[in-house]
């Protein structure tokens, strides 16, 4: 049902997407992105499933830089969930330089099973690249914003939050790529901390195969729960 829903369309409409990106890209055109999908069932004494979704879409110009990107992972055993995670941000990159930039993001995420029926951020700062060459990227940001949540005791919590943003990319060889992302974002209330390691292997062409190992945990969360979140995926990539 979830497969059906959610991901069948998303696929449609990012295949529509990355055939026109194609197009783009053959004549020079700025866009950019990939698509993961992932699937793993179990069926005998115990019936499992669980199903990973990511996507990225991302547009540069000359100081511009646009990106939106989307996650999704859900898994259940014997018919009952167990875990349904959704993620979608959006940022603006502006350079003042060829290493400096402004940057703003929204973001929205919500855990079925975590403290918060959703969290979203609003946020603005600077950015930093610290390294940039052949092999390897690294960049740094820092501002602040606003965030607002729900619990999942109904409490509305609305709050400034300062954000600070790490990103390390290594191009290992031509057909392997190692990424880490470090985010937090502290509030008055609660402080959230997302890290992503992934590894990306080539397979053929634009084909690959993408593994990744997902923390996220809450300072704040209600009686009952779990402050600490993981999520370990593994998918077929697409990159155009």
């Amino acid at each position: 049902m979830l497969i059906r829903k959610i991901i069948f369309p998303s696929i449609l409409l990012l295949a529509a997407f990355t055939a026109n990106a194609q197009e783009e890209e053959e004549n020079g055109g700025p866009w950019s992105g990939n698509t993961t999908l992932g699937y793993l069932a179990t069926s005998g004494n115990t019936e499992s499933k669980s199903v990973n979704f990511e996507f990225g879409v991302n547009y540069d110009a000359v100081r511009w830089h646009h990106g939106l990107s989307g996650r999704l992972f859900s898994s259940s055993q014997d018919k009952d969930a167990t875990a349904e995670n959704y993620q979608l941000s959006w940022n603006s990159k502006y350079d003042f330089s060829e290493f400096n930039y402004g940057v703003g993001r929204l973001d929205w995420r919500r855990d079925r099973f975590s403290s918060y029926d959703y969290q979203r951020f609003a946020t603005l700062g600077y950015g930093r690249r610290i390294i940039k060459s052949e092999k390897h990227e690294f960049d740094a940001e820092i501002g602040g914003g606003w965030s607002q949540s729900k619990t999942v005791l109904n409490e509305d919590i609305s709050e400034a939050v300062l954000r600070l943003y790490g990103e390390y990319d290594w191009e290992i060889t031509d057909t392997s790529k190692f990424s880490q992302t470090v985010e937090v974002s502290a509030g008055s209330s609660n402080t959230y901390t997302e890290a992503v390691t992934s590894l990306r292997l080539s397979i053929a062409g634009s084909l690959g195969l993408a593994v990744s190992f997902t923390y996220q945990n809450n300072s704040d969360v209600v009686p009952g729960t779990k402050k600490t979140d993981t999520i370990t995926a593994i998918g077929l990539d697409y990159e155009f």
